[in-house]
Parts: structure tokens; sequence; C-alpha cells
């Protein structure tokens, strides 16, 4: 199944995203992490292909997206506004939705909030609802502070491959061929030519520092669409007395814990199969 990248503006925001499959077919939005990019999907989205249009957006400041001017729109808050304007512009009226970390975080928003109609089945790729609040995650979260506030830059792309290699050691395992992938697209030249992660490094300050006015596990025990979590085993952003709780506050949803740490990379038959089953159900 072939990929092509794509454009749209929504909410006066230039947005690129990877489609996938055919446009007339069920929706799939993937949302990716922090930092990084949609093409962190490709091996799930080819395989999500053959029966659904899945479509993997680049959120504002990261990879082929458009920076913002201003930081508030790198906030949770403005970035799901942008995720429901996204859907919108590309027509869903019902939509599945896939997100690790960041991306699930904003789903879990979605599906108790302004998709909640939409909405029909929710992936949480480790994440809980208040990593910045829970205090087994703090070591996580300042882990992840340290490597995005201040990109650095490589005069060669394989610095920044070895550089993503040491950040990213805690997801679960990939080969060479994923690592260079992973590196090729998520980089950007510098104005002086150099490599860099490709994205704003405005980004990180307004989702920390946000002020959130509602209550993270009121928003979670909100959620009614079927709901499947995933965990790494030694993951130091969904704790797992958090994970633990999750089940406990909703008893319906389904869980899956893996080998790793934070996060399960999705590009293997054991992390792929469990969404593929669970989106058809």
């Amino acid at each position: 199944m072939t990929r092509t990248d794509e454009f749209v503006t929504a909410d006066g925001m230039e947005l690129h995203y990877s489609a996938w499959g055919e446009s007339d077919d069920p929706p799939v939005v993937c949302v990716h992490g922090l930092s990084r990019v949609g093409r962190d999907f490709d091996a799930l989205a080819r395989r999500l292909a053959e029966e659904y249009y899945v479509v993997c957006p680049d959120m504002p400041g990261r990879g082929l997206s458009e920076w913002a001017d201003d930081p508030d729109a790198y906030t949770g808050t403005a970035l799901g506004e942008r995720c429901v304007a996204f859907c919108d512009a590309l027509g869903f009226e019902e939509l599945r939705w896939v997100g690790t970390s960041m991306g699930g975080q904003l789903g879990m928003g979605l599906a108790a909030g302004p998709l909640a109609d939409r909405m029909t089945h929710l992936v949480m790729n480790d994440v809980g609802p208040a990593p910045a609040e829970d205090e087994d995650a703090a070591e996580g979260i300042e882990r992840i502070i340290d490597y995005l506030s201040d990109p650095p830059a490589f005069d060669r792309l394989t610095g920044l491959e070895g550089f993503y290699r040491e950040s990213y050691a805690t997801f679960s395992d990939m080969d060479d061929e994923e690592w260079r992938t992973f590196t090729v697209t998520s980089a950007r030249r510098t104005d002086d030519g150099q490599f860099a992660p490709a994205y704003d490094p405005a980004i990180v300050e307004p989702l920390l520092t946000e002020d959130l006015e509602t209550d993270p596990w009121g928003v979670w025990e909100a959620i009614d669409v079927p709901t499947l979590v995933y965990r790494g085993e030694t993951s130091d952003i969904l704790a797992e007395s958090t994970f633990d709780e999750m089940e406990a506050r909703r008893p319906g949803i389904e869980t899956k814990t893996f080998e790793c740490g934070h996060a399960p990379v999705l590009n293997v038959p054991e992390q792929t199969t469990p969404i593929e089953r669970f989106l058809a159900e």
C-alpha cells in the first residue's frame, strides 16, 4: 500500500499529513508524540490501509507542518482545537483514533469532548491522563525536557541518527533500517546547513506550563468509547500505578503491556495486530 504526502489548511494553519489507503474507507487518525512526526506510524498505517483510510498528521511546529508565530498555538488546548479543525477539513463524520504519548492525551480529551460524537475507537500508546502531575512520571518528564529544550545540530545526518538512538533508547526495538528511516523522516536543515530534529524548539514550554482547568481523571472517566491502552513495561511516562488506576476507573478498557520503556513503536505484528483487531470490533 502506497503513501502520499498531503497538505490541508486547518483553522488557518497548513498541516502536512501522510495518507494511506482509499479516502472513501473509514478513517483512522494517528497522532504522534511531543516532538515526533506522522511518519512514525508508517508500519501501522501500512497494515491498516487495507481496510481504512489512515491519516498521520504532523502537528503544528513538527515535520513539514507550519510553525506557529504565537507559542500559545502549541498548548494542549490549541492542539486539540487544531485536531478538530483537521478532522473537519477532511470531512470526517466518524473516525478511529490512535495516539502515541501526546497524541494519546489529545485523543483522550477529544473523545470526552469535541469529538465525543464522532470518535468510535481510542488507542492510547503509553500515556495516562496527566503525566505532568504524576510523581512517578517526574523523571521521565525531566528526561524528555532535557533533550527537547535545546535540540542539537549536526554536520552529518549520521550524527543526528546517533542522537536519536541515544535519546529514544527506551523505545521498543528497531533495526538499522528503521532507525535510518526514523532519522530521515524527522530531520530538518538549519539556516547554516546542519541537521537538526524536525520541530520548533518553542513547542516544549507551552505544553509543560499550560494551566489546565479540567480534571484529567474526570476527563478519563467521561470517555464513552471503546479504549485500548498500551504500556511499556519499564515506561517512565506511564507508571504501573497509573496504568492500574486507569483500569480501575474504567473496567471495560483493553490493555496491553510490552517489554520496553516509553514507548512501543508499533512496528511489529506483536504491537500492530491487537490494534487491528481492536479497531475492527
